[in-house]
Protein backbone atom coordinates (compact mmCIF):
# COMPACT_ATOMS: atom_id res chain seq x y z
CA UNK A 1 0.00 0.00 0.00
CA UNK A 2 1.21 3.40 -0.57
CA UNK A 3 1.55 6.68 1.61
CA UNK A 4 -0.62 8.10 -0.71
CA UNK A 5 -3.52 5.64 -0.71
CA UNK A 6 -2.85 5.22 3.45
CA UNK A 7 -3.15 9.34 3.92
CA UNK A 8 -6.21 9.71 1.49
CA UNK A 9 -7.77 6.94 3.99
CA UNK A 10 -7.09 8.89 7.01
CA UNK A 11 -10.08 11.77 8.16
CA UNK A 12 -9.06 14.99 8.23
CA UNK A 13 -8.74 14.76 12.06
CA UNK A 14 -5.85 11.55 11.15
CA UNK A 15 -4.03 14.04 8.66
CA UNK A 16 -3.74 16.70 10.64
CA UNK A 17 -2.32 14.42 13.96
CA UNK A 18 -0.10 12.65 11.78
CA UNK A 19 1.35 15.97 10.00
CA UNK A 20 1.73 16.85 13.82
CA UNK A 21 4.09 13.41 14.22
CA UNK A 22 5.50 14.40 11.22
CA UNK A 23 6.58 17.50 12.14
CA UNK A 24 7.70 16.99 15.51
CA UNK A 25 10.42 14.49 14.03
CA UNK A 26 11.48 16.97 11.08
CA UNK A 27 12.05 19.27 13.99
CA UNK A 28 13.65 17.45 16.49
CA UNK A 29 15.99 16.16 13.29
CA UNK A 30 16.61 20.03 11.59
CA UNK A 31 19.89 18.94 10.99
CA UNK A 32 19.20 16.15 8.83
CA UNK A 33 17.63 18.36 5.97
CA UNK A 34 18.14 21.60 4.39
CA UNK A 35 15.15 23.91 3.76
CA UNK A 36 14.79 24.33 -0.53
CA UNK A 37 16.74 27.56 -1.66
CA UNK A 38 13.30 29.10 -2.28
CA UNK A 39 12.55 29.50 1.42
CA UNK A 40 15.31 31.80 1.83
CA UNK A 41 14.08 34.06 -1.05
CA UNK A 42 10.66 34.32 0.35
CA UNK A 43 11.94 35.37 3.88
CA UNK A 44 14.46 37.93 2.47
CA UNK A 45 11.32 39.09 0.43
CA UNK A 46 9.32 39.55 3.49
CA UNK A 47 12.12 40.84 5.82
CA UNK A 48 12.95 43.91 2.96
CA UNK A 49 9.52 44.55 2.22
CA UNK A 50 7.12 44.35 5.48
CA UNK A 51 3.92 43.94 5.14
CA UNK A 52 1.57 47.63 6.16
CA UNK A 53 -1.04 45.63 7.85
CA UNK A 54 -0.73 45.64 11.81
CA UNK A 55 0.66 42.97 13.57
CA UNK A 56 -1.34 41.23 15.68
CA UNK A 57 -0.59 39.28 19.28
CA UNK A 58 -0.01 35.84 19.06
CA UNK A 59 -3.13 34.52 20.23
CA UNK A 60 -5.24 37.29 18.12
CA UNK A 61 -3.32 35.76 15.16
CA UNK A 62 -4.16 31.99 15.58
CA UNK A 63 -7.77 33.10 16.19
CA UNK A 64 -7.52 34.85 12.62
CA UNK A 65 -6.19 31.80 11.35
CA UNK A 66 -8.54 29.56 13.13
CA UNK A 67 -11.41 31.45 11.85
CA UNK A 68 -10.23 31.10 8.37
CA UNK A 69 -9.88 27.69 8.15
CA UNK A 70 -13.38 27.43 9.67
CA UNK A 71 -14.63 29.82 7.05
CA UNK A 72 -13.47 27.50 4.00
CA UNK A 73 -14.45 24.43 5.47
CA UNK A 74 -18.02 25.71 5.69
CA UNK A 75 -17.71 27.06 2.30
CA UNK A 76 -17.84 23.74 0.45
Amino acid sequence: MSLESILSSLTPNEKLAAMNILWRDLSANATDFQSPDWHGEVLDNRIANPSAKPRLQLNDAFNDVRERLDARRTEG
